[in-house]
This record gives structure tokens, C-alpha cells and sequence, in this order.
């Protein structure tokens, strides 16, 4: 039987403080084959973290003056066969049309500076296209902003995440925030949003999942994750049961934020800045079907003010 690691969040974590630190990625593959990581996993983790074709050296000890590695960088989750997180292709007969269908909205709205849909007209005014990555300005109307905040401001709660182990939402410390959600189509306002999306995304609406609310008080932020499941943990396979992958993420931003609580991209450098009204729409998938690394993302911490936020997920197949 062969066991293949996946690359957690702490792993990740784990990177970015050594290279950070000044650490080479040799120091960091060596940690990783000390750890009791498989050579491959190694190899691959550091290539997709650092963009290139990198090749290990020899094993040879550190140079004087080389930072140690802070570790250990631990031995992360497991699977059972497969392939890794980075490479693992999910687009399975079931979700090809939704991938098809999303990359060819893509090419569509690359060529476009407004976008029709249906009862308003949005404007495109950023992009970065082989990532799938749009932010429109006037998605939802200031009435509507103002409206799904009220409906919001009685309900909200300490924000979860995911469980990877099980499937349950639970508290994380690298989210906080507070939030509710919507029911589809709970209110008349809920409702237009939601088919306002899908003209947007070139989707069936039934494949997205219920709007998110989120606020952020000072201080509050999202550190960088990725929105799709990863199939090799039990809990997030459960998830995928409910419609499939997450293709697209859809931030719909209710309110003009005083400072910070931008949406980050660390991999790529971009950072998009609230604006109430506008939408930022990403894919967590290639087109090829494949988990989109690129797709790591996070928010910033306020600094001053609130910031609040609806999120609508967008699966391969409808959403149950």
C-alpha cells in the first residue's frame, strides 16, 4: 500500500515562515524527507509552492550562516494511493459540461468591458483571465447591499470552517469573523442575486450553494486558503457528495470598508479592495480540471471600520 501526503494549510504555513526566514528550498526539502514525507510529495510540494521546475542537491550539510529551519514540518494528513493535492485532476464526466461551460463564460468575459445580467448591466474593470479571476462594479445595487446586511445583523455567529477529518464546521483561528446564510431563493432579494449569478457564471443557478454572510469587525480577517475540497480527507469527500467540486467562488461586497479587508491573491500579488456593490468571481479549478493552486486566497485584516460580505459557491453539478 502506498501512502501519499497532501499539503495541508499547516504545511503551507510552515513554508512560508522559512522562506520567510531566509531558508533555501533544499533546506526546506531535507526538513521534509527528515520529517518522514515521501521524496515525490517533497519535491512536488516545493515545486508548485515555488513556481518552477526547482531540483534538490545533493544532501549536504548547511552552509555556515544558513538559517535553520524552524520544524519539525510534521508528518500532515494521509491517503491511501492516489496523487497529490497539486496534481490530482477532478474534472469527472459529471462535471465536464459545468467546467466547459464556466471556461468558455470565462473567454466570453475576457473579451467584454460590461456584462449583461438581466435586470442590471455590470461593469469589468479587473481581470486576470488565465486564473478566471473578474471584479465588476455595480453586481448588486446599494438597496440590495443594505438590505441583505439588515437581514443578517440578528443572525450571525462566530464563523467555521470545514473539518477535513470529518466533514463537520468547526471554529478555526485563522478566520475571524461572524456570519449567517440564506436558504436559496429565502427572500425576493436573495432570490434575484442568486439568478443575477448565474447569467453572470454561465451556470445553472440550482449548482450554487446558499449565499454566505460574513462580518468583519477591526481586526477580523481570512488568512490564505483555497475554497475547493481536497478528495483525499474523509470529511471534505462527504462534501463532495453534495453536488461535487467547488468550481467558482462569487464575493459580493455589501459595504465600503474605511480600511483594509482587501481579497488577496499572496501567489499571485494581486489584491482587490471592498467596494459596496461590486462582485469578485475566481475559479478553483483549471481547465483542464484540475485543483487550481493559483487559486489561494485570503482577507485581509480590517484596520478600521466593518466590512461585510456575501459568498455564493458554485459547484460541477447541482447542489443538494
Amino acid at each position: 500500500m502506498t501512502i501519499n501526503q497532501i499539503a495541508t494549510p499547516e504545511l503551507e504555513d510552515w513554508y512560508r515562515l522559512n522562506i520567510g526566514r531566509g531558508c533555501s528550498l533544499d533546506q526546506l526539502h531535507d526538513s521534509l524527507l527528515q520529517a518522514g514525507y515521501a521524496a515525490t510529495f517533497a519535491l512536488d510540494f516545493l515545486r508548485w509552492r515555488s513556481g518552477g521546475e526547482w531540483q534538490p542537491k545533493p544532501v549536504q550539510a548547511g552552509a555556515a550562516g544558513d538559517p535553520a529551519v524552524t520544524g519539525p514540518a510534521g508528518g500532515g494528513a494521509t491517503t491511501d494511493g492516489g496523487e497529490t493535492i497539486v496534481a490530482r485532476a477532478l474534472a469527472d464526466h459529471a462535471g465536464k459540461p459545468a467546467l466547459e461551460a464556466w471556461w468558455a463564460r470565462c473567454d466570453e468575459l475576457a473579451a467584454a468591458s460590461h456584462i449583461d445580467l438581466g435586470d442590471r448591466a455590470a461593469r469589468i474593470t479587473g481581470r486576470h483571465v488565465r486564473n478566471g479571476i473578474f471584479f465588476l462594479r455595480g453586481v448588486l445595487s446599494p438597496e440590495e447591499c443594505d438590505a441583505m446586511v439588515a437581514a443578517s445583523v440578528a443572525r450571525i455567529h462566530d464563523s467555521t470552517v470545514v473539518d477535513p477529518t470529518t466533514g463537520q464546521f468547526v471554529p478555526d483561528h485563522r478566520r475571524t469573523s461572524q456570519g449567517t446564510h440564506f436558504a436559496r431563493a429565502a427572500n425576493p432579494v436573495v432570490a434575484a442575486v442568486e439568478q443575477r449569478l448565474a447569467r453572470l457564471s454561465g451556470l445553472p443557478e440550482p449548482n450554487g450553494e446558499g449565499l454566505q454572510i460574513l462580518h468583519y469587525r477591526v481586526g477580523g480577517e481570512y488568512r490564505p486558503h483555497f475554497d475547493y475540497f481536497d478528495p483525499a480527507t474523509p470529511g471534505c469527500a462527504l462534501q463532495l457528495k453534495h453536488g461535487g467540486q467547488r468550481l467558482l467562488t462569487i464575493i459580493l461586497y455589501l459595504n465600503d470598508v474605511e480600511a483594509g479587508g482587501g481579497t488577496i491573491f499572496p501567489e499571485l500579488g494581486l489584491e482587490f479592495l471592498p467596494e459596496k456593490g461590486a462582485a469578485l468571481l475566481f475559479a478553483s479549478m483549471t481547465r483542464e480540471g484540475a485543483l487550481q493552486p493559483l487559486s489561494l486566497h485570503g482577507g485581509s485584516p480590517v484596520t478600521a471600520g466593518v466590512k461585510w460580505i456575501a459568498t455564493r459557491w458554485i459547484r460541477v453539478g447541482t447542489y443538494v
